[in-house]
């Protein structure tokens, strides 16, 4: 018992020494030192430890920056791409449309050209016609005045005398028959002569006509060469390689006008020879009403009632024929106003229409709006073949248009001197046929 107590005294005054004799080490300066210098080393640690998550988050910062950087110079250049690529494709359309624009104006001029070219044929072949029809006329009336003198010397006694001198019933039938010779002959050179001055009244109005038409066309020809001046400055301006698309543009429309000339001359050649048909069979049917006219006056007493004068005939109003019931309706409707004046930037019907006016005055009655020019109402509606053409149909050519009627016809305001008539719809090179109403 008396152990114990003094291990446990003794254990206390150990543990109170060695806690003393620390308090006595840590008092010591070099020892202090040494613990300042510790931390200072373990705070060192402690930065030089939290040195790379700041070094790293300046990185990840940087990164960010430079990617956002990167992407908004991505986007610059994508947008500039598009942007370029827009310009292209603007210039690519800017090119073609110049080149469309230009070919259309360029294949009117050229088929203008043509137009004016075959019309002057016309013009001088109509001149000659006429002054054959006019000499053949003039030779004519001589022969007439000339028969007519004598008749009006000799009065009534050239009949008389052969009747006078008769010697038996068969003398008198033989001079019956030579009297009714000698009246079919006048009545012949009086028919002849009337047929020859209706035949160099048509030859006049025929020249007349063609020298209008021509007139008319060196108009259209005039506002296109205007046209195409004004649109060569405008888009010379506009497109780089102007020269190089004008002469693309010049090589197509020659090819263009080359076609539609074939195309026209296949027109042509069906048509002269229906004509050719036509004319070959009227002349059969006039030959052969002649032929029993001249048997109805041997056989009626013609002596006494004298030579007949030929009268007019007065044609039946035109009226369209084929394609469909609404195409027919605007035809005829058109055809009403046959005769009614040509004025140029006129779209009256009544007082007065150039050709696209008179086409878009006619069908506005139908509730169809059509553009205002000619050139313009070349591309509305749907495009047909010529050989398909109806009644309603537009027929287009440069710098004129013209509603089809049927059977090769066409109605149109066609000149200031002619103004609202029927013609042929061939007249001129078809640039195009288009349908409005279906």
């Amino acid at each position: 018992m008396q152990k114990s107590t003094d291990e446990s005294k003794r254990l206390k005054e150990q543990n109170y020494f060695d806690r003393w004799r620390g308090f006595r080490i840590w008092s010591i300066p070099a020892v202090k030192k040494g613990v300042r210098q510790g931390i200072c080393i373990f705070t060192a640690g402690l930065i030089a430890l939290s040195q790379p998550v700041s070094v790293m988050a300046a990185n990840t910062s940087q990164m960010e920056k430079e990617k956002r950087e990167a992407q908004q110079k991505l986007d610059e250049a994508n947008q500039k791409a598009k942007e370029a690529e827009a310009q292209r494709n603007a210039a690519q359309a800017q090119v073609s449309s110049l080149n469309d624009e230009l070919t259309e104006i360029l294949s009117e001029i050229v088929l203008l050209e043509a137009d004016i070219a075959d019309k002057e044929l016309q013009i001088e072949q109509a001149q000659k016609d006429y002054d054959e029809a006019k000499a053949t006329e003039e030779r004519q009336y001589e022969a007439m005045k000339k028969r007519i003198k004598y008749m009006y010397e000799k009065g009534d006694t050239e009949y008389l005398d052969i009747l006078l001198k008769v010697k038996s019933m068969a003398d008198l039938l033989n001079k019956s028959e030579y009297i009714t010779e000698i009246y079919n002959y006048d009545r012949r050179m009086l028919l002849e002569y009337q047929e020859t001055k209706l035949q160099v009244q048509a030859y006049q109005e025929e020249l007349e006509n063609d020298k209008a038409d021509m007139e008319v066309m060196e108009i259209e020809y005039k506002e296109q060469q205007s046209n195409l001046e004004a649109t060569i400055a405008r888009k010379r301006q506009e497109v780089a390689n102007f020269d190089e698309q004008y002469a693309k543009a010049k090589r197509d429309a020659q090819a263009y006008a080359s076609t539609v000339a074939q195309k026209n001359e296949q027109i042509r050649k069906a048509q002269d020879e229906a004509r050719r048909k036509a004319q070959e069979e009227a002349r059969r049917q006039e030959e052969a009403r002649r032929q029993q006219a001249s048997a109805r006056s041997s056989a009626s007493s013609q002596v006494n009632s004298g030579p007949g004068v030929a009268t007019t005939k007065t044609s039946a109003p035109t009226k369209s024929s084929g394609g469909t019931a609404a195409g027919r309706a605007v035809a005829d409707y058109g055809l009403q106003f046959v005769g009614n004046p040509y004025v140029y930037g006129g779209t009256s019907l009544t007082n007065g229409a150039d050709c696209s006016g008179f086409v878009q005055s006619v069908y506005k009655n139908f509730g169809v709006s059509l553009p205002r020019t000619s050139t313009e109402q070349r591309s509305a509606g749907v495009g047909v073949d010529y050989a398909d053409a109806q009644p309603g149909d537009l027929i287009c050519y440069a710098g004129h248009v013209a509603i089809y009627i049927g059977n090769g016809q066409i109605v149109h305001a066609s000149t200031p001197s002619t103004g609202i008539k029927v013609g042929n719809a061939a007249y001129r090179n078809i640039l195009a046929v288009r349908r409005i109403i279906q």
